[in-house]
């Protein structure tokens, strides 16, 4: 009896949260600094009548969702919410039978930009929720993908105050940057000159052994 009754809550569990039986998400990829490019959401789907879904991508620091768009296995409306802190809410629905069709392959379509200063990251695809069209939950588990970048071709190391040159003034420039004082031009990526994602003294350097002809 007491057997039965745990199987009855544990049914009653997975009823509340939803059957895990779906697979999404975006293959690791790589975008240059300053460009944009378009990356796939996968779906791989076990239950063939899903109608409705939501689901939230958190993008790293530097990359940003401008667009999206569906594909041929989805016919139905796509909403992205407004970022919070980099986290993307994106959403669909269609009242039709098998909505999203086949079981796998491209399934949205992100269009993506870097900033010039990205330095790759890693992104998460979390809280994956599908309806199908008799109001049944199929959760999916979360996801995650790796972004590395390319240095964008208007990337100077050195070039702090980003004139197209490195000279002595961008030692200055840097030197202002670090004593809290204001520059009338400054680039960050130029700027970190060892790429280590902050701006230091060693950056400095860096720019001082450029004018001295130093590796």
């Amino acid at each position: 009896m007491r057997k039965n009754i745990l199987l009855l809550v544990m049914a009653l569990m997975g009823f509340a949260n939803g059957l895990k039986a779906e697979t999404i998400s975006i293959d690791d990829f790589t975008i240059t600094q300053g460009e944009t490019m378009e990356v796939a959401v996968k779906l791989t789907n076990t239950t063939t009548n899903l109608i409705a879904f939501s689901f939230t991508v958190t993008m790293p620091s530097g990359i940003t969702i401008v667009d999206a768009k569906t594909t041929d296995r989805y016919d139905g409306s796509l909403t992205i919410g407004q970022p919070d802190n980099n986290i993307y809410k994106i959403c669909g629905f269609n009242t039709s039978e098998n909505a999203i069709s086949g079981s796998e392959g491209d399934f949205i379509i992100l269009t993506v930009t870097a900033a010039d200063n990205f330095r790759g990251g890693t992104g998460v695809i979390e809280e994956a929720d599908f309806i199908t069209d008799d109001r049944q939950h199929v959760l999916a588990d979360d996801s995650s993908f790796v972004i590395d970048f390319i240095k964008g071709s208007n990337v100077l190391l050195g070039d702090a105050n980003d004139d197209g040159s490195v000279n002595v003034t961008d030692v200055m420039t840097v030197v202002n940057y670090l004593l809290g004082r204001e520059n009338r031009t400054f680039s960050e990526v130029n700027a970190d000159v060892n790429e280590d994602g902050s701006i230091d003294v060693t950056d400095i350097m860096k720019i001082v052994n450029i004018l001295l002809g130093r590796s």
